[in-house]
Order: structure tokens, then C-alpha cells, then sequence
């Protein structure tokens, strides 16, 4: 057995022995936002010693290496020393730590995680100077008021290697472990074979320019036809590179449970071909929490209160198991009495698959900081149903603050709280001068943009934050908490999207009567969606909907070296008709002309033969106005319609009817882009063929506006990017629902002139075969007949 190479941090090496303690409410989210003001924290305490010593004493962030090894493992230990004073009899090493917390609150002990990487890098240092003996100062600066307070000790070497060697034996021991288990993982994945007797059409070229695409280090958007196996044609591929050493982790990003649950079941079959690969499924914390009202608190929550002294027992018994979904994570918090979230992403540095939503890489608040903080392993994102992450992207990295919120929580505020209360006031009182500047008095709701930021409000906000923190840990009562850790979090985001502000964004202002909302909106995630991919080798992006090719590449953070592929679908031309009913016009100044004329074409084609049929409409009105005319000439035709907020139950129920089929005819009526528009798999006789009323826009909004208008700046093609585009997916994907197998036959009718026109002709997959009537007789049914 080869030896296994493994970085560590100091951090982590300290932290896997000496994280002890609660989960702070929100407070791992706390740092994470803090980091950039520490760092600035750093750097300014570091400039004062170099001035103060002169640049040949004292150096910053010095890069320190250690290695060692036994039979299985070789644990190379890394990280840098804040400070080090050096030129007198003993060397003085700074480690300098930010915090929230008043400096007379801190003791010297109080952090031992802190000493412990403190005494990692004397030890490290002094062994490479061939040195006896140091200084070790720990310093801590808090982040509002700037004050300092250190405290020192004086080391020897002898000392500082029993620490250091207790915390590396114990790190070691457990990767030794971990080793082993990897051997057996890459012996299966060697002797794996793809787990079906044969490839669909066009899935052997996707695993293969998949895997192409992992060795060469590039991204790959992959547009699949459903039904061609599209997560086991990305999956095979990464989990076999995985056993080659070319990567460490793979990644399963998804944006729906729906789709997670694909994954799993693909990942099973692997394993029941053989595998041996321990996978995760990350549950949003509100999902998996046992509590009735989710509440972080250590002082309310038993799971939280000493949660990382019971921690690692619980990991590595749950390591036990080679799959982790939500049941049996849950089963291994309950024995131990731990959070099942926390529990999850700790055992999750372990699993060789993490599955899970988009957020948890792409999101800045929400993402896996214990992988993508300090990178030191080679990962693969595969990316499922892509074309979803084109407005997720765009919703993850824009954040709004707003005038109600402020002014609520500052109504609640107990008046001892009066620095509080002033900064709230602050907030409020920039929101006023930007309401003053950007609109006339009156009510209703107006909309105003620019491509400034307003720097003002964002330092309110930031100052807020930094008194906000002071509060953290006080007793609060739950409604009163609920607002401030709301609001708290916000108004971080806000200033962290501040940060990634620039000629991608721009501001939005929103009056709504006496309410001012101000916006930091994502214009072009492109930059910021590449840029969190950059954090792996490798990005396979796949959907059944990456149509114009160009387009998505682009807008989804694609680059030079990257390519682009459209497979061919798996399944006989004939089995699918698409029809484009080319004589009626659904744009809106037309529709109110246009009822009857959609009610007798789909009469007609759905009356042809007994089956389940959905329609697809832009709107809920839309929808409306059409069934009240379709009812009166169908009258003995079942419906079903979609109805708006519908919840998982009414979903499920909806969805059930489906399974009924052959004795009467069903028409459900739907929306495009909606719960029923993607991710609904009705096989066989299930669905016989949907009808798809319009082009599928996007409504016309002054947001929407300001994307059409910075695209037309960047390349002329506004409209196609901010409507044509995401509406022509809409479209794509509800006509997917049609053909789920090889054994499926069904048609596709288009009804909007706009159909007809070469603009949609060009951009329709070249799998489809349509046919075009726009002539004086109605032969839609005719033709969709035949099949």
C-alpha cells in the first residue's frame, strides 16, 4: 500500500483534538463574515510592529512546514505566524486573534484552541532554527473599539513537542484509519463496472468527455436529452478518476430533493456493482432539526450545549456506516444527543460524496467553509439540472435591506441598548435620505436603479453590525431574538455583497407607501459562479435544457478552455411529434382574442385518444381565462389545475391522479416554470402529451428591465438574455415531461406564432423534428394522430 500524502493546517490539526465546547448561535456564520475585518485587524497590528522594528526583524505571515509519517500516512502540517520578532537573545512569536467579545471578558486560558496553534508553530519554528527555546505572545483585538489585549509565555522546546506530538499522534491515528478505508474504496472502484449491460446512446460520450474534462482540469456543459442517464454518465466518470488519484472529493449539487434523490438512487446502484465509496446527504438544518422551533441557543438547545465534546465519538461511530442520508444521521444524533446538521457536515470531511444543494458551494452565506476556506484538496462539482443556477445565482449573491425591518427591531430594543438603537436610527435615517433623493412624495409602489452603490448605507449597515455583536450572547426573548439574528445576518450579507460589488451589479430602490427597500442586485453571476468553481479541479454542469450552448456558458461562469456538447436523444425519432400551432398570437395585447382559438385547438387534439395531457400556461390568469372556455366546449373531459402556494400534500395528491389512465381522459392545466413545469417524471402511459401556451417570458419587471439593459451593453443581445432565453427554457422543460423512457410516445404542441418564427426555430434541440402549420385549416390533430 502506497503511503497516503495528507495536508493539514495548524487550525485544523489543533482543532480535531481541542475543539471543545457549544454551538454558538450563528456563530461559525459570525466568523466567517468577520474574517475580512480580521484580516484587516492583522495586517494593521502587523504594520505597527514592522514600523516599529524595521522589516528585517520583524516578518509577517511566515510560512511554516513540518512533516511526519508512520507505515500508511504521510501528514504534512502547514500554516503561517501572524507575527515574528526575531534579533534578540529569544524570538517572539504573535498570534493575533479578532473578536467581538470586550477585551476585560477574555482570559488567558479561555480559547486553549488558540495557545494550542500558537504553541504548534513555536515548536515548528524552533525545530527548523535549531533553536531551544521562545516567546509566545497571544493577542486579542476587538473588531469595534480596536482594543488590545495579549497575553505571553515562555516556552521551551521540550515542552512545546509533547503538545505538539500529542495533537499530531492523535491526527495520525484517525487519518491512518481513513487511509485504510480509501484503499478499500479505490480496490472496488478498479474493479467497477458500469452497472447497466449497455450505455444509452450518446451516455458513453458524456462519461467519457466527463472524465476528459476531470483529467484535463476544464468544465464541461453538457445539454442530455432526459432519458440518456445523465447523473450516472457524470457520476461514473468522477467516481472512477476519484480511484485513479486524480481527485480527492466529489461533489453532488443539486437544486431540488428531487433531483438529490436521483443521485442517490444512482450512487446505490454503483454500490450494489460493487462500490465501496462513503457518501453524504447534506438536509437543510430546518429539515433535520428535532426541535419544534429551530433555536441554536446552547442555553436552549442540550444538542448544542456541549456539542464538540460529544462530536467526535458520534463521527466516528457514524463513519461506520458507508451511506449517511438524513434516517441514519438522525439515529447516530440521538444516541449521542448532537445537532444532526452539525453532525452531518462534520462526518461529511470524511465521505468521499457529499450530496447536496447549490448553496452549499455557490451561496457566500451558507457554503461548506471547512472546504472551501483553506483548499488543499483536488474536488469535482457535478452540477445537476444547471440551467436552474442562472436566477439562483443571481438570488445568491444580491441582498436588500429595508426600512420596516430596521425600524422594528429598533421599537423592540430595550433602551439600555441605546448604542443599539442609535446605529438602527442611523440606518434608517440614510434610507430616508435615499427615499427623499430618488422619489416624490405619493403612495404606491415606484422603482428607481443605479449602477452606484450606496457607500453610506453600507457603512451604517457595517457599524451596526459591529454593536450587533456586542448583543450576541445576551438573553434576549425568542421573538426579539428572531428579529435581531434576522436582521443581524442581513445586514452582514448586505455589507459582504458590498464586497463583491462592481459593474456586474447594481442598486435597486424599491417605495412601497411609507416602506424603502434598497436592493444590491446581481446582474451577471458569471464572474462569481466561475470563481466558487475555481475552488475544485473540475465542474461538469448538465441539464436537459443548456440550449443556446453559448449562452449558458457564458452566463454560468464558462471560460476559454471549457467546452460546450449537445448529445442526441437515446429514443426513436417517431415516438415524439412536436407540433407548432403558428396562427395564434399569446402576447398580451392579443390574448383576450385568443381563449376559443387555444380551447377548440386543444379540444381537438386532446379528444383524439383517451390519455393524461397537461397545458402549460406563462400565467395563473392566463390559465384562468383559458378554462373557462376550454369547460365549456369540454365539458366531459376531467380537470385539474394547478393552484398558486400549493403545499407538499396538495402537490403529492396532484401528482397521483397521473397514475390513472386508459379510462378517462385527463387535462391538468399548469404553469410553466412552476412545481409541475421540471422535476416531475411521468412515465409511459402517465402523460400522453402536453400543449405549451406561449413563448414562456419572463413577466416584464423593472428588475428584469435592468438585465436587459446591461446586457445590451455588454453585447447587443439584452432582450434574448433578460426574456427570450429563460422563457425558451420554461418552454424546453415542460415539453420534457413528455418522453421519460424508450418505450414512451407522446407529442409536444406549441401554440404562439412566435413558434413559428426562425428566431425559436434555431434554437429548438436538433433532436426535435417539428411541424409547422401555419396555414388557413386546423391540422394539429391530424398530425399528432399519427403517432
Amino acid at each position: 500500500m502506497n503511503k497516503k500524502k495528507i495536508r493539514v493546517s495548524v487550525r485544523e490539526l489543533v482543532g480535531f483534538s481541542v475543539n471543545k465546547g457549544h454551538i454558538e448561535k450563528g456563530r461559525s456564520s459570525i466568523m466567517a463574515e468577520a474574517a475580512w475585518e480580521g484580516t484587516v485587524l492583522h495586517t494593521e497590528f502587523q504594520k505597527e510592529m514592522e514600523k516599529k522594528h524595521g522589516g528585517d526583524l520583524f516578518g509577517r505571515e511566515v510560512y511554516l512546514k513540518d512533516e511526519t509519517s508512520n507505515d500508511d500516512v504521510i501528514l504534512t502540517i502547514s500554516g503561517r505566524i501572524d507575527g515574528l520578532l526575531t534579533g534578540g537573545e529569544t524570538p517572539y512569536l504573535y498570534e493575533v486573534k479578532s473578536t467581538g467579545k470586550s477585551i476585560n471578558d477574555i482570559g488567558m486560558n479561555e480559547f486553549p484552541e488558540h495557545w494550542g496553534q500558537a504553541l504548534c508553530y513555536g515548536f515548528i519554528y524552533l525545530k527548523k532554527e535549531k533553536l531551544n527555546a521562545i516567546q509566545i505572545i497571544l493577542i486579542y483585538i476587538n473588531r469595534d473599539t480596536k482594543e488590545r489585549r495579549e497575553f505571553g509565555r515562555y516556552y521551551e522546546i521540550a515542552e512545546l513537542k509533547k503538545t505538539y506530538m500529542s495533537f499530531v499522534m492523535n491526527h495520525l491515528s484517525w487519518m491512518t484509519q481513513i487511509r485504510k478505508w480509501e484503499v478499500i474504496r479505490d480496490i472496488s472502484i478498479k474493479n467497477l463496472k458500469f452497472p447497466f449491460t449497455n450505455y444509452r446512446l450518446g451516455q458513453r460520450q458524456m462519461a467519457e468527455k466527463a472524465y476528459i474534462s476531470i483529467r484535463d482540469k476544464t468544465r464541461l456543459f453538457t445539454q442530455a436529452p432526459t432519458g440518456i442517464g445523465k447523473t450516472m454518465g457524470a457520476m461514473f466518470p468522477a467516481v472512477k478518476a476519484l480511484g485513479e488519484g486524480i481527485l480527492d472529493r466529489i461533489f453532488y449539487l443539486t437544486a431540488k430533493t428531487v433531483t438529490a434523490g436521483i443521485a442517490v438512487d444512482n450512487y446505490k446502484r454503483l454500490c450494489d456493482a460493487g462500490l465501496n465509496l462513503r457518501a453524504v446527504v447534506i438536509t437543510a438544518k430546518d429539515k433535520v432539526c428535532p426541535l419544534e422551533k429551530r433555536n441554536c441557543d446552547p442555553d436552549f438547545c442540550d444538542r448544542a450545549r456541549n456539542y464538540y465534546e460529544r462530536a467526535p465519538n458520534a463521527v466516528k461511530d457514524l463513519l461506520n456506516n458507508q451511506f449517511l442520508d438524513r434516517v441514519i444521521i438522525k439515529k447516530y444524533a440521538d444516541l449521542y444527543n448532537v445537532c444532526p446538521f452539525e453532525l452531518a457536515l462534520d462526518a461529511s470531511l470524511y465521505c468521499d460524496m457529499i450530496i447536496g444543494d447549490y448553496n452549499y458551494l455557490f451561496d457566500p452565506r451558507v457554503k461548506l467553509l471547512r472546504f472551501f476556506d483553506e483548499i488543499s484538496e483536488r474536488y469535482c462539482f457535478l452540477i445537476d439540472e444547471a440551467h436552474n443556477l442562472v436566477d439562483r445565482g443571481r438570488d445568491m449573491f444580491s441582498c436588500e435591506v429595508d426600512k420596516k425591518s430596521i425600524l422594528e427591531l429598533k421599537r423592540n430594543t430595550d433602551p439600555k441598548w441605546d448604542d443599539l438603537k442609535k446605529r438602527l436610527e442611523k440606518i434608517n435615517r440614510e434610507l430616508n435620505i435615499l427615499k427623499k433623493e430618488r422619489f416624490e412624495e405619493g403612495k404606491g409602489t415606484v422603482y428607481d436603479s443605479s449602477r452606484e452603490i450606496p457607500g453610506k448605507l453600507v457603512t451604517a449597515c457595517s457599524r451596526c453590525t459591529a454593536i450587533m455583536e456586542k448583543y450576541i450572547d445576551c438573553d434576549m426573548e425568542d421573538e426579539y431574538n428572531i428579529l435581531f439574528m434576522d436582521l443581524y445576518f442581513n445586514l452582514l450579507f448586505f455589507c459582504k455583497v458590498s464586497e463583491m460589488y462592481d459593474e456586474r451589479y447594481a442598486t435597486f430602490y424599491i417605495r412601497r407607501s411609507k416602506n424603502m427597500h434598497v436592493k444590491l442586485m446581481c446582474l451577471d453571476p458569471s464572474y462569481l459562479l466561475g470563481k466558487a468553481m475555481d475552488k475544485g479541479i473540475s465542474s461538469i454542469l448538465f441539464s436537459a435544457t443548456l440550449e443556446p450552448a453559448q449562452y449558458y456558458k457564458g452566463i454560468l461562469g464558462g471560460r476559454d478552455k471549457d467546452r460546450s456538447i449537445s448529445l442526441p436523444s437515446p429514443f426513436p425519432d417517431e415516438n415524439l411529434k412536436v407540433a407548432v400551432e403558428g396562427r395564434i398570437s399569446t402576447k398580451y395585447k392579443d390574448r383576450d382574442t385568443s381563449y376559443d382559438d387555444i380551447a377548440f385547438v386543444l379540444r381537438d387534439s386532446f379528444k383524439i385518444r383517451t390519455g393524461n395531457y397537461i397545458i402549460f400556461f406563462p400565467s395563473y390568469k392566463y390559465l384562468r381565462d383559458v378554462l373557462v372556455a376550454f369547460e365549456q366546449i369540454c365539458g366531459d373531459m376531467e380537470i385539474l389545475v394547478q393552484e398558486p402556494g400549493m403545499n407538499e400534500a396538495e402537490r403529492e395528491i396532484f401528482l397521483q391522479r397521473f397514475n390513472k389512465h386508459g379510462e378517462n381522459t385527463l387535462i391538468a392545466f399548469a404553469v410553466m416554470g412552476g412545481i409541475f413545469g421540471e422535476g416531475i417524471d411521468l412515465a409511459g402511459e402517465k402523460l400522453s402529451g402536453v400543449a405549451i401556451i406561449g413563448t414562456g417570458l419572463p413577466t416584464v419587471c423593472p428588475e428584469r428591465e435592468m438585465i436587459r439593459s446591461y446586457y445590451d451593453e455588454c453585447n447587443g443581445r439584452g432582450f434574448d438574455y433578460a426574456y427570450t432565453y429563460p422563457g425558451l427554457n420554461r418552454v424546453l422543460q415542460a415539453a420534457g415531461r413528455v418522453i421519460r423512457s424508450e418505450t414512451d410516445k407522446g407529442f409536444v404542441i406549441l401554440i404562439d406564432s412566435r413558434f413559428a418564427k426562425r428566431q425559436y426555430r434555431n434554437l429548438y434541440p436538433y433532436w426535435w423534428k417539428p411541424r409547422y402549420f401555419i396555414g388557413d385549416d386546423w391540422a394539429v390533430s391530424n398530425y399528432i394522430d399519427s403517432i
